[in-house]
C-alpha cells in the first residue's frame, strides 16, 4: 500500500513497521511521572531523566531526517521536544499542531504478564507502559512528520510537533509550562496561534452492538482535584475519644462518596449516544429516571468500562482516590487528608460545585482544590474535524464517526490558554474484543499493531490535507 503525494511516495506497510520499532523504543524509556517516585513504580528502572531521554530519542530520529528539533526542559530530566516542518508558501496560514506526551504513570509489575518496559513484540501487539497512552501516538506522529518531510509537497502551513512532559500530572512542567513560558512554540512566523492540534483520546474504534463508531474527540470534562484535611487529638490507641482525624476524615470522604449526581445531557454526549444507537439512555436521562438509564446501559453496553465511561460522560463525578492518615496501630492520630477526584461537565459552575462539596464534607474537615481546570469544548463542524470524518469513512466504509466528550484530561487545556482547538484523534481500527478503555492506566497495556497500519496512513491524510498547499 502507497499514497504518491507530490514526488514522492510513501510506502505504508514499511512506514507502519517503522512506526512501531519507534514506539517500542519509546516504552523500553521508563518516563514514569512522577519521576522522583522510585523504581518501585517503574519495575525496577529509575525514572529520573525518563523524560528527557524520551524527548532526546524523538529529536534524534527528527533530526536523522533533516528537521530542527530541540529539546527543552523546564527542570532537570524534564524535557519536551519541539519541531517545525516550514510552510513553503509565502505567507502561510497559522500551523497544525501534532501534540502528545511523553510521561507515563507508574505500573504495578507483578501483576503485568509482560515486562511493562520491555515493548515486545508479540503475535502482532506491542506490549508495554505507554503503548496506549501514548506512546502509539507519539510513534504515529512522528512517522506522519518523517513521511510529510520525505514526501515534499508544498505546504500552506507549518506543522509543529510537541511531545511534552509532565501530563500525567497536570502539564505544570509540560504543556503548561511551554504554553506560558514560550507561546511562540505554538505559533506561526507571523506570531498567530496555531489553527489546530491533533491530540490523544480520540480516533480510535468501539464496537456496541452491531454498530462500530469511531470518537472524535472534541471536548473534555473539568478537574477539581481537591483535598481534605483533618485534624484531631493524639492519644494511645487503647483509650478512644471522639477527636479522632482517621473518623472524622473516613465520615466525610463517606459523604462525599455517596452523594448522588444527576445525569443530565450535554449536546455532545447526546449526539455520541445516538451515534452508538443508544436511544433509550437519551430519553431515561432526559425524564431524570436513573433507575432506567441504569437498565439502558446495562443492556446497551455489555463491556463495564464502556458502561462506567458512558455513565461518567452524563454526569459529575466524584471519586475519592487516597487516603493518608495515621502512622501507628496503637496511636490515635491527629492529622490526615484525602484526595478527591473531582470531574464536572461543561455546563457545571466550578466554583459552586466546591463551595457545595465543602458544605457535604462537614465542618469537621477543610476542602481545597488543589488544580482546577475548566472543561473545553471545541466545534465539531470545524474543517479539520470534517477532514477527520471523511478520512474515516474511506478507510473504514462500514465505520461511522461521530464527536465524543472525554472524561480525563489532557494537555488540550493548557493549548486552550492560547485558543488553540486541540482534537483528539490518534486513529486505530480496534476488534471488538480488544480491552482498549481499560487498558488506559491499566495492567498488561497493548496496541496491535493492525490498528497502527490502519490509523497512520488516516492521520496522514488528515494532517496532509489540513497543510497542504493544494488544500487537498
Amino acid at each position: 500500500m502507497s499514497t504518491e503525494v507530490g514526488a514522492a511516495r510513501t510506502d505504508w506497510d514499511r512506514a507502519t513497521d517503522e512506526v512501531v520499532e519507534h514506539l517500542r523504543a519509546l516504552i523500553r524509556i521508563p518516563s514514569v511521572n512522577p519521576p522522583d517516585g522510585g523504581a518501585e513504580l517503574a519495575a525496577g528502572h529509575d525514572p529520573r531523566g525518563g523524560e528527557t531521554a524520551a524527548a532526546r530519542y524523538c529529536a534524534e530520529v527528527l533530526s536523522a531526517a533533516g528537521l530542527e528539533a530541540e529539546v527543552l526542559e523546564s527542570e532537570p530530566g524534564r524535557a519536551s521536544c519541539f519541531a517545525r516542518l516550514p510552510a513553503t508558501v509565502r505567507d502561510p496560514q497559522p500551523p497544525l499542531v501534532l501534540l502528545s506526551h511523553l510521561d507515563v504513570v507508574p505500573v504495578e509489575a507483578d501483576a503485568w504478564s509482560r515486562d511493562p518496559f520491555g515493548g515486545d513484540l508479540v503475535d502482532g501487539v506491542v506490549w508495554g507502559r505507554g503503548a496506549v497512552d501514548m506512546k502509539d501516538m507519539v510513534a504515529m506522529e512522528l512517522g506522519v512528520m518523517l513521511a510529510l518531510a520525505r514526501e515534499g509537497a508544498e505546504r500552506r502551513r507549518d506543522l509543529i510537533f510537541a511531545a511534552v512532559a509532565d501530563e500525567e500530572a497536570g502539564g505544570l512542567f509540560g504543556a503548561r509550562h511551554w504554553v506560558e513560558r514560550r507561546p511562540d512554540l505554538f505559533r506561526g512566523r507571523d506570531g498567530e496561534p496555531a489553527a489546530a492540534a491533533l491530540n490523544e483520546v480520540g480516533g480510535y474504534s468501539m464496537t456496541v452492538g452491531s454498530r462500530r463508531v469511531y470518537t472524535i474527540q472534541v471536548a473534555e470534562k473539568g478537574i477539581i482535584w481537591t483535598r481534605l484535611t483533618a485534624t484531631g487529638t493524639t492519644g494511645h490507641g487503647s483509650m478512644p475519644h471522639p477527636d479522632n482525624a482517621a473518623i472524622k476524615l473516613a465520615a466525610a470522604v463517606t459523604r462525599l462518596a455517596a452523594e448522588p449526581h444527576p445525569a443530565r445531557l450535554t449536546p455532545t454526549v447526546r449526539d455520541f449516544l445516538e451515534a452508538l444507537g443508544l436511544t433509550g439512555v437519551i430519553e431515561a436521562a432526559e425524564r431524570g429516571d436513573e433507575e432506567r438509564l441504569r437498565g439502558e446501559l446495562e443492556v446497551g453496553t455489555p463491556d463495564p468500562v464502556l458502561r462506567r465511561s458512558l455513565d461518567a460522560m452524563l454526569r459529575d463525578t466524584v471519586t475519592p482516590t487516597v487516603i493518608r492518615v495515621g502512622q501507628k496501630m496503637n496511636v490515635i492520630p491527629g492529622f490526615g487528608q484525602a484526595e478527591v477526584d473531582v470531574r464536572t461537565l461543561p455546563d457545571t459552575d466550578q466554583q459552586t460545585f466546591l463551595a457545595d462539596l465543602s458544605e457535604l464534607a462537614g465542618g469537621d474537615v477543610r476542602v481545597e482544590a488543589v488544580l482546577t481546570l475548566p472543561a473545553i469544548v471545541w466545534p465539531a463542524d470545524a474543517e479539520i474535524v470534517q477532514r477527520m470524518a471523511a478520512a474515516l469513512r474511506r478507510a473504514d466504509p462500514g465505520g461511522e464517526p461521530a464527536p465524543m466528550m472525554i472524561t480525563p484530561g489532557t494537555d488540550a487545556k493548557a493549548l486552550s490558554l492560547l485558543g488553540i482547538p486541540t482534537y483528539g484523534f490518534a486513529p486505530l481500527r480496534l476488534e471488538p474484543e480488544v480491552p482498549f478503555l481499560s487498558l488506559f492506566h491499566g495492567h498488561d497495556e497493548r496496541v496491535p499493531v493492525s490498528a497502527i497500519r490502519f490509523g497512520l496512513p488516516v492521520l496522514h491524510e488528515v494532517v496532509r490535507g489540513f497543510v497542504g498547499a493544494d488544500h487537498g
